[in-house]
């Protein structure tokens, strides 16, 4: 009687661990979810960039996109600048350096975007996810030693 208690527990807690997170929504510089004119900028879980503010408006925290938990922000359309950042891996003992970009873009009302690090240069792109354009690229303006200091995109 008792294995099967464990043998039942063991699984319910293998299986909820194993069950996708719900996707997260942050709405940026009171941007509404319900308009329907709002931007929607998907991170890709793939290739994710780190969004860190919306036209120097730092955002208050730091949401990693992954398979687990994918992020997208909701924006008001119109001109912005983006202040990204590489995901630097989790080995901490390692020297590594931070890439910080920059990146100018002009978002269309009611668009949905894809942001995400590009393979070969190593830069993040903006891709309209309708027309599967690149809309906008990330320019490299910092690559400061992680435990040295944060990004200066100025």
């Amino acid at each position: 009687m008792r294995f099967h208690r464990f043998v039942l527990l063991t699984l319910t807690v293998a299986l909820h661990g194993c069950v996708a997170l719900t996707r997260g929504i942050v709405p940026v510089d009171g941007a509404e979810l319900a308009d329907t004119g709002a931007v929607r900028l998907e991170i890709d879980t793939d290739h994710p960039v780190l969004l860190r503010a919306v036209d120097e408006k730092l955002l208050p925290g730091v949401q990693v996109s992954s398979r687990a938990r994918a992020f997208s922000y909701v924006l008001h359309p119109g001109e912005r600048v983006l202040w990204l950042s590489d995901v630097p891996y989790g080995f901490p003992f390692l020297p590594q350096h931070l890439k910080c970009y920059l990146m100018h873009a002009d978002l269309a009302a009611s668009g949905r975007y894809l942001l995400r690090m590009d393979g070969a240069p190593r830069r993040p792109v903006l891709i309209d996810a309708m027309q599967h354009d690149t809309v906008a690229e990330g320019v490299l303006v910092d690559e400061p030693l992680i435990y040295e200091r944060g990004c200066r995109w100025q």
